[in-house]
């Protein structure tokens, strides 16, 4: 019971200082030097919030109220991506969603519509990382594959299926990466490398 109120408190502490140094830039009364340090501040902040996401989906018993809160994130961050938004909330819209995606594939009870969201999510940034017309989306994939592949790795029954479907990916990136032929082959070989890497990972390891 101890441990559990520890890591309630740490998924709190860390969510917290997580969403301060992600917004840091709109916090005028911070020292100089925090502000001038606003980049890498930015990438501990994801860290900070996936941390503060797993341990919010193992030490909280109000899973289903997790699972509503992370949702309401996912959507949120759709609109900061997709909305016109100021700038500080258009930056902040992948760490929101890498995070939330953490916190929502590890509560859901929706198991099924989770699956099928989720892989219709990736199937969607596949799309745009690929399609010709609109470049403004094509640098919004990641943003939907990276949340797709996790909540479908978490949710899934076949983990053996999401670590092979990882693997093709991570085969599928360095392929893209090493080939001199299709310029936007190569062009998209990091995003799919880094797609794949993040779902075996996941898979390997809930």
């Amino acid at each position: 019971m101890r441990k559990e109120k520890r890591n309630q408190l740490l998924a709190i502490g860390f969510f917290v200082l997580g969403m301060v140094f992600l917004y840091v830039e709109g916090i005028s009364f911070l020292p100089a030097v925090i502000a001038q340090n606003a980049v890498l501040l930015k990438g501990v902040a994801l860290v900070l919030l996936s941390i503060a996401a797993i341990l919010s989906g193992t030490a909280f018993e109000n899973k289903r109220g997790i699972a509503i809160i992370s949702s309401i994130g996912l959507v949120t961050s759709l609109g900061f991506l997709y909305l016109p938004v100021p700038s500080i909330l258009g930056n902040s819209t992948f760490h929101i969603l890498f995070a939330c995606a953490i916190a929502f594939g590890m509560t859901t009870t929706a198991k099924q519509a989770a699956t099928i969201g989720s892989a219709a999510f990736a199937c969607i940034g596949v799309v745009f990382l690929y399609q010709p017309f609109f470049p403004s989306l094509n640098s919004t994939a990641l943003h939907l594959l990276l949340p797709g592949v996790i909540i479908f790795s978490i949710v899934f029954s076949q983990k053996t299926l999401c670590e092979q479907i990882s693997v093709g990916l991570i085969a599928l990136g360095l392929i893209a990466l090493c080939q001199p032929f299709l310029m936007l082959f190569y062009q998209t070989g990091f995003q799919l490398l880094l797609t794949g890497l993040t779902g075996f990972i996941v898979a390997a390891h809930r």
